[in-house]
């Protein structure tokens, strides 16, 4: 059972990484990356970790737009 719940959650982790490059990659979408990373306590590095797909500059403005919607 505990194997299964952890598959869950990477699966689930794995929808929200892909969901956030798609807001960022083809809708230019930064602020609702920023509150679907922030909705899911997802960091930077996470994200970092399991994508290669974001260039500096996309993480560095999705790490701006975080810093915004927080402040």
């Amino acid at each position: 059972m505990n194997s299964i719940s952890n598959g869950a959650k990477e699966l689930n982790l794995k929808e929200q990484i892909h969901q956030i490059i798609y807001l960022i990659k083809h809708r230019n979408d930064y602020s609702n990356a920023a509150k679907l990373m922030l909705e899911n306590d997802l960091s930077i590095e996470a994200l970092r970790k399991r994508t290669l797909k974001l260039s500096q500059l996309e993480i560095a403005k999705l790490a701006d737009s975080i810093y915004e919607s927080k402040g």
